[in-house]
């Protein structure tokens, strides 16, 4: 009884060191001679999900930020000490209210110069006139010499000339006694004070900037994919982390030219409608959701569906259930969703891309479905 014992205890060892090398033998196997295996068994198996339309309308989702249609610096267009800022950062201004102003004295000083200087150029200028009649009657009679007359010419010509030129340095001191005050172009709100009361600036020299919180926009980067749909968008909705639970809608302004060089993406700016509590801020954070004009555009694939190379080029492997062989499809990436990735290009509702087991693959390779999983399997994993 004791040997027969053994023998079975003996035997059992045996039959798990078969299972355990067995085991090991497999653990061993390299993920490329599975696949092998799986070709030699009628193709590299993979895994496909089938393109399908849905109800919903296509929307998609980006990164914003808010910035000002208006925010500039204010400068004086001539220098020389400031009197008196009359606002306040933060302080709202209406369009022509007075922000700051420049002594003034030395500015009427020179237009009341000038004005002075133009009336004697008048004076010079009406005599030469009748000089110049006195002349031209003499002259009509050859009662005066050619040259004589000639030099009169001249001489009511420079008087003309004259008053013309002290007219507009006369004008041009005008519009610098005017520029001593500077005031609002637009309605908004003072961002930050550069200077103080009595201290000397000089021309061009930023004083405050202003901002107009009442014309805001939304910066997007959208990828290439989207430029030939934008006019597919029906509505825009913006939301705000400052804002929780409040959403603004806003309308497609421009979408730029040319591309950012670092990421190939497009500016597309939008134009947010009505800030009138002036809640948004230039520099807010914003999530923008773009939501299509009653149909859905591209199709929804897996994350791993989506091949990208190093020539920057992105495609998508498709079925071709005959020969059941796979080939390739450039798409457009159009925007991220909690479900994966939507893609535009020569797809059809139906077609079978492969969503896992894309790596490696080459035109025109065999390859074999995996059946799809179970509904009870918790995971997808079976």
């Amino acid at each position: 009884m004791m040997k027969r014992k053994g023998k079975m205890i003996v035997r059992a060892g045996l039959l798990l060191l078969v299972g355990l090398i067995s085991a090991l033998a497999l653990a061993g196997c390299s993920e490329s001679e599975a696949i092998k295996i799986g070709e030699a068994q009628g193709g590299r198996p993979v895994k496909t999900v089938t393109l399908a339309g849905g109800d919903q309308k296509t929307a998609w989702r980006f990164p914003g930020a808010v910035r000002s249609l208006r925010d500039v610096e204010l400068s004086f267009r001539v220098g020389g000490p400031v009197v008196a800022i009359t606002v306040d950062r933060g302080q709202k201004v209406r369009k022509g209210a007075v922000i700051a102003r420049i002594d003034r004295r030395d500015f009427e000083v020179a237009v009341k110069t000038l004005a002075a200087n133009l009336a004697v150029s008048r004076a010079q200028l009406k005599e030469a006139e009748h000089q110049y009649r006195r002349y031209e009657t003499l002259s009509a009679q050859n009662a005066a010499a050619q040259a004589t007359f000639d030099g009169i010419i001249a001489a009511y010509e420079v008087a003309k000339a004259s008053v013309d030129a002290s007219g507009k340095r006369l004008e041009e001191a005008k519009n610098s006694l005017n520029d001593t005050v500077l005031i609002a172009p637009f309605d908004g709100y003072i961002h930050r004070k550069y200077i103080d009361s009595h201290e000397t600036v000089a021309q061009g020299q930023p004083v405050v900037s202003l901002v107009d919180l009442d014309h805001l926009e939304v910066e997007v980067a959208i990828p290439e994919g989207m430029l030939p749909i934008i006019r597919e968008v029906g509505s825009i909705a913006c939301q705000f982390d400052a804002l929780p639970g409040e959403t603004v809608s806003a309308t497609v302004k421009e979408v730029s030219k040319t591309p950012n060089p670092s990421n190939r993406s497009y500016p597309l700016y939008l134009t947010l409608n009505g800030n009138d509590d002036h809640r948004i801020r230039p520099g807010m954070a914003s999530e923008v959701t773009l939501t299509a004009r009653g149909r859905q555009v591209g199709f929804l694939v897996p994350e791993t569906a989506v091949v990208n190379t190093s020539q920057a080029s992105t495609f998508v492997w498709v079925v071709d259930e005959k020969e059941m062989s796979v080939r390739q499809v450039p798409v457009h990436l159009l925007g991220m969703a909690q479900s994966g990735l939507r893609v535009d290009g020569a797809l059809e509702e139906g077609m079978r891309v492969i969503a896992a087991g894309a790596r490696g693959l080459t035109e025109g390779r065999k390859v074999r479905l995996l059946p799809a999983p179970s509904p009870t399997n918790v995971g997808g994993e079976l």
